[in-house]
């Protein structure tokens, strides 16, 4: 099955170059809530804020503590992490999260 409400997105790793893809759960007023596959053995999966850097066409974390959220965008961040657990086949998962970096 096909999923298509989820985005896949070029993410710099924190304090490298590295570029990495995430995958967004949510926007509001410039930032994007994304999900980040752990991208080695030595770290974790992780939600972080980050905004697009238009100019260099990749998403970047900022330095925020906040994210609104409705009550809507709640309920679409959990259809969305839902969909990410339980929509793909075992096969599309692990093509859609194959741990690879983008350059």
């Amino acid at each position: 099955m096909e999923i298509c409400i989820l985005r896949k997105v070029p993410f710099r790793l924190p304090g490298t170059k590295r570029l990495v893809w995430a995958v967004v759960l949510a926007e509001r007023e410039g930032l994007s809530l994304l999900f980040v596959q752990k991208p080695d053995d030595q770290r974790s999966h992780t939600i972080t804020i980050a905004t697009e850097n238009v100019t260099e066409r990749v998403f970047e974390e900022v330095n925020a503590s906040r994210f609104s959220l409705e009550h809507d965008d709640l309920a679409e961040v959990g259809r969305k992490l839902q969909a990410l657990g339980e929509g793909f086949s075992e096969n599309d998962f692990y093509r859609f999260f194959k741990p690879e970096d983008l350059w």
